[in-house]
């Protein structure tokens, strides 16, 4: 698609196109978003304008994004939280901190206790390739690195995490189906997912670089209505839907029981089986950060 001018985008647009793919619709979306409908509506125009094609389509329950749509969303998801990661840094730089720096799907943030330490600086920056991860770590602008990837060098240390173990099915608490004793298999394949993807877990689509078993004669796709590399994100799609997700069970409780997030979590049906390979952490070994590295990875692992 072709893009207008760079200096003439307004970023609050991006806002709005999220709230509308997880709202479903226009009036939803400017209830959430305490605006009006035809403002809504007008945000929606100078997207289309703007990049240059349909991002929604219409359907009998409602506005559905196009896959350009959701692609534009993601990206613009990462670049927010870059940006985000980098105006942290300077603060923590400027208060005189001396901070471990952690590269890691934003799901494993918790684990870390992100909410227990003001001295750790979260990004979820691209790298090439293996070597160019190892000069990251060599050159110090890496201290953890935590997902899918085992790192081969004489001086960096690569531990297992036991995290991703056990799944559930979560919705929201204001879900007509969030009073049932349990999920179907039809239920699973009927209503839409929200899906977390993200590249320091796996393949996209698969959930959180696992692979899905179904024991059952029929073994077809799920729908996918949302997709985001942040946890936030997904969270909220699901408060504020009808869709369901497969998380984590440690990931569905901290945010239903934690962060007081109003999602209910159901066992998956007992035809799908979801097996994940091992994630790993790694950390460059360093005398002068041995004991902080050490203290901070007692926890997830």
């Amino acid at each position: 698609m072709v893009s207008g001018k760079t200096d003439e985008f307004d970023y609050n647009l991006i806002k709005t196109m999220n709230e509308v793919i997880v709202s479903g619709n226009l009036s939803r979306a400017a209830t959430n978003l305490n605006l009006s409908v035809s403002a809504v509506s007008s945000s929606l125009k100078k997207l289309r304008q703007h990049f240059g094609g349909e991002l929604f389509y219409r359907t009998v329950n409602g506005l559905k994004p196009t896959r350009a749509a959701l692609e534009i969303n993601d990206s613009f998801s990462k670049a927010i939280f870059i940006i985000e990661s980098a105006v942290k840094n300077k603060e923590l730089i400027q208060s005189g901190y001396s901070t471990l720096k952690v590269i890691c799907p934003d799901v494993l943030e918790n684990y870390f206790g992100a909410d227990k330490n003001d001295n750790i600086e979260f990004a979820d920056h691209g790298y090439s390739d293996h070597d160019d991860v190892i000069q990251h770590f060599l050159h110090k602008n890496i201290d953890i690195l935590a997902g899918n990837i085992v790192l081969h060098h004489e001086r960096v240390i690569t531990r297992k995490l036991a995290v991703f173990d056990d799944f559930v099915i979560v919705c929201s608490a204001n879900s007509i189906l969030a009073s049932q004793d349990n999920f179907t298999l039809t239920q699973y394949y009927t209503l839409p997912h929200v899906c977390y993807c993200h590249r320091l877990l796996g393949p996209e689509k698969a959930p959180f670089g696992g692979k899905v078993y179904i024991d059952a004669p029929y073994s077809g796709n799920i729908r996918t209505a949302y997709m985001s590399s942040s946890i936030s994100g997904v969270i909220h799609a699901l408060e504020h839907s009808n869709m369901l997700a497969v998380l984590p069970r440690k990931i569905a409780r901290h945010f239903i029981h934690d962060r007081q997030c109003p999602l209910v979590e159901f066992n998956l049906p007992d035809e799908v089986k979801i097996i994940c390979p091992p994630l790993y952490v790694n950390y460059l070994f360093d005398e002068d950060r041995g004991v902080d590295i050490s203290e901070l990875i007692k926890y997830p692992v």
